[in-house]
């Protein structure tokens, strides 16, 4: 009869296995998307990656922040010089690749797929070592965890170098499993840290993220209230390091929101908690002619309606393009209540329904059938999630806590993921981030299925 030590030594064991397997095969898939995507491109400069990015991060490195002059944004015949157009994270990667390996696509690729795919592993690790040990289970949790590395819009962020859902993926994902699956009454301090950490750049990776930053602190923090009154002794340590815990992990990600305040007050004279893009992206989504435009069409994006939105218009600078934008989407939302109702529930479907690929260039040929197939799959995954979410939460008593805590974290994370575009507008990519997210949450209903006494201890 093996003791307890043998017993916890086989069980990690165990679990080092499952990973490992999931490990290679995920980093063979995304390996082998990046080559299929990046490799025409793999001679050319990340320098000049749109959205901004690659001229962002060669300004980076040459210690002028985030500047970039460029009529891109539809001011046809007049330049605007931004300072506080981007969040910093995908520049900094980007900066940060080029000045490790060169500035060549294909290796800043491969250096920003590792460094990106590292909180994703992270994740996945949490969701194995909650899973049960053997069993039907495992290996369905064990597929729903590299489900998404067939889905090319999952492996689209994964590979992707110039957009912020290629940053925010994976750090959503760290942040939600930290949260999904957490001891009941045991929190480290380095759990506790990595937490403060994804979260703080999540927010920092794309701004529109800081609903669910908001959502994903509480929840991680909210257990933490019971501790005081527990009177359990092996608990106490627990109890003690509570507020500490708390006083850390809200410090970490306020540090986050208000240190790029300042550096945007720096750099572009406004403290601000987004960026001086924002109000262009509002203005897209909530104007006289977005119905006729949206959704748009195979391969277009709103962006090339930009000149129409500024003609007329000279701007000094991008605050003064930031708030004519601003103030004119406010207007319109303001005296056109139905058609902003219109577009928000044509956003909504596109973020909840469409199995088309919205935002990005078309595909064609077998490509075109992978795209449709992997979204196929994306809504099964999603919808499969939400409705097992909503079962727990209208099981009312008949659920456990936990699996109830479970899926109504996860219901605010999708509202608050989806709650900045049924504002401004969706792409297909936008929604992209809540793959992983899907996988997890059914990860945590298998690894506390009902009727059971809870996740399985001991690996947290």
């Amino acid at each position: 009869m093996r003791t307890a030590k043998e017993e916890r030594g086989s069980e990690l064991g165990d679990t080092r296995q499952i990973f490992l397997v999931y490990l290679a095969i995920s980093m063979s898939l995304s390996l082998a998307a990046m080559l299929a995507f990046n490799w025409a491109f793999r001679h050319g400069s990340v320098f000049t990656l749109s959205n901004f990015v690659g001229p962002t991060a060669r300004t980076l490195l040459h210690g002028e922040g985030l500047t970039v002059c460029s009529v891109g944004l539809g001011t046809i015949g007049n330049p605007i010089c931004f300072h506080a157009a981007r969040m910093p994270v995908p520049s900094a990667a980007i900066a940060l690749g080029a000045a490790l390996v060169g500035d060549r696509f294909l290796w800043v690729g491969l250096f920003k797929l590792l460094l990106l795919l590292a909180p994703l592993e992270a994740a996945a690790l949490l969701a194995i070592r909650a899973l049960p040990l053997a069993g039907w289970r495992r290996m369905t949790g064990l597929t729903l965890l590299l489900l998404p590395f067939v889905m090319t819009a999952f492996l689209a962020d994964v590979v992707n170098l110039q957009v912020e859902e290629g940053y925010s993926y994976s750090l959503l994902a760290l942040a939600t499993a930290l949260v999904l699956f957490r001891p009941a009454a045991r929190v480290s301090w380095r759990r506790v840290l990595v937490f403060a950490a994804s979260a703080a750049g999540l927010y920092l990776a794309k701004s529109s993220m800081a609903p669910a930053v908001l959502v994903l602190t509480l929840a991680f923090l909210w257990p933490m209230r019971r501790w005081v009154w527990l009177a359990d002794s092996q608990v106490a340590e627990a109890r003690r390091a509570a507020p500490g815990m708390t006083a850390v992990t809200v410090g970490v990600v306020l540090l986050a929101a208000g240190g790029w305040a300042g550096w945007q007050h720096h750099a572009a004279g406004r403290y601000t908690f987004g960026t001086s893009i924002d109000g262009v992206n509002l203005h897209k989504g909530n104007n006289a002619l977005f119905l006729a435009r949206y959704p748009p069409g195979s391969g277009e994006t709103l962006d090339m309606y930009d000149p129409a939105l500024n003609r007329g218009h000279t701007f000094a600078d991008e605050w003064s393009f930031n708030d004519y934008h601003q103030r004119a989407a406010v207007q319109f939302i303001r005296t056109h209540p139905r058609e902003t109702g219109v577009g928000a529930w044509r956003k909504l479907k596109v973020l909840l329904f469409s199995l088309e690929k919205l935002g990005s260039k078309p595909r064609t040929g077998l490509m075109e059938v992978a795209e449709t197939g992997g979204l196929v799959l994306f809504r099964l995954l999603f919808w499969a999630a939400l409705l097992l979410s909503l079962r727990a939460l209208l099981r009312g008593g008949g659920e456990r806590g936990g699996r109830r805590s479970a899926a109504a974290v996860f219901l605010l994370i999708v509202g608050a993921v989806a709650l900045p575009y049924v504002v401004g507008f969706a792409y297909t990519r936008h929604v992209s981030v809540l793959i992983y997210p899907s996988a997890l949450l059914l990860c945590r209903m298998l690894a506390e299925p009902e009727g059971s006494q809870g996740m399985r201890q001991g690996l947290h």
